[in-house]
């Protein structure tokens, strides 16, 4: 009787569980974490060490960025300034109207939609952007990828109170294919296909550009339903800029015995090359997180530690 009751109360939670497959309403716990009782002003989760960093929502710091609407703020997340990062990811709040200011010569440009909505237009083609699947038949996703010949020209417009999670670097095109130019890209999450993570991982990936040379980094969206956890312990020469999107869990990060966090949503995790790196998921939904991926390039040519803006404008220049 006692199993069969255990099994019951199992059997219920996991109907509750909130599936890859519902309808998709944004990410409100980003902006707005629920209360987990911290204790006394002054307490944080966030740290900053050699090979990785944890940015909790207490720890962000607002500011004005150049050449946007004075009215939005962003909070930086990664930048070079932290050891290794050749990129930026960076939370930016836009108030109605608000327009985003143009990226950098020779920076490409991934905009995801956490909350709210924007539109992306060029000349006379515009695209409308949403958090919220069913926000109106022209919707047409809720990412948009600007490479670098386009994140300067296309013009990004709030529609509502509108926070967007946005990723820059500066482009660096492969030797072996100089002239194959990556391409505007954009859509929704759950309609891209899952790919094999390779035995034993469980976890659910999408990919969100394509698996293509001409594209220097790529955005990976992983689903861990709770109990799930990562059968390797990763350690290799790519970095990541992650965000918890939904759910929590436990990051192990470091070298040695590593550090053991519990992230929830709305954290921000840096994590450097070679930067030992495992994570499990906990009760009571799913985890969902968002990463950058620098791929498809020989580590050889991405530069050295904190080499930053100016190594890779003169890759982007062709000066290798």
């Amino acid at each position: 009787r006692a199993v069969s009751r255990v099994a019951l109360v199992s059997d219920q939670m996991a109907s509750k569980r909130p599936r890859a497959d519902e309808t998709q309403s944004g990410y409100p716990e980003v902006m707005h974490p629920k209360p987990r009782g911290e204790g006394l002003p002054g307490l944080t989760r966030s740290r900053n060490e050699a090979d990785h960093a944890v940015i909790t929502p207490e720890s962000r710091v607002w500011c004005g960025l150049p050449g946007w609407d004075p009215r939005c703020s962003g909070a930086y997340l990664a930048s070079p300034q932290m050891n290794g990062a050749l990129f930026t990811m960076c939370l930016v709040k836009m108030p109605n109207g608000a327009c985003a200011g143009p990226a950098l010569p020779g920076v490409e440009r991934f905009i995801l939609v956490v909350e709210g909505g924007i539109t992306a237009a060029l000349s006379e083609m515009s695209f409308r952007l949403s958090a919220v699947k069913s926000g109106g038949d022209d919707v047409v996703g809720e990412y948009i990828y600007l490479p670098p010949d386009k994140a300067s020209t296309w013009s990004i417009k709030a529609e509502g109170a509108t926070t967007i999670l946005m990723f820059e670097q500066v482009y660096r095109p492969s030797p072996h294919r100089i002239d194959d130019k990556p391409s505007v890209e954009l859509g929704f999450i759950d309609d891209k296909p899952t790919l094999d993570p390779g035995a034993p991982e469980v976890f659910t990936l999408r990919k969100l550009l394509p698996l293509e040379e001409r594209f220097d980094f790529n955005i990976h969206v992983m689903d861990f339903e709770p109990g799930q956890f990562l059968h390797c312990n990763e350690m290799h020469y790519n970095q990541h800029g992650m965000l918890m999107l939904e759910g929590q869990g436990i990051y192990r990060l470091g070298q040695g015995d590593g550090r053991w966090y519990h992230l929830r949503a709305g954290d921000a995790v840096y994590m450097a090359p070679y930067c030992p790196q495992w994570y499990a998921a906990l009760e009571p939904g799913r985890t969902r997180y968002v990463l950058y991926k620098d791929t498809y390039r020989d580590p050889l040519l991405t530069g050295s530690t904190g080499a930053g803006y100016k190594h890779n404008a003169k890759y982007q220049a062709g000066i290798f």
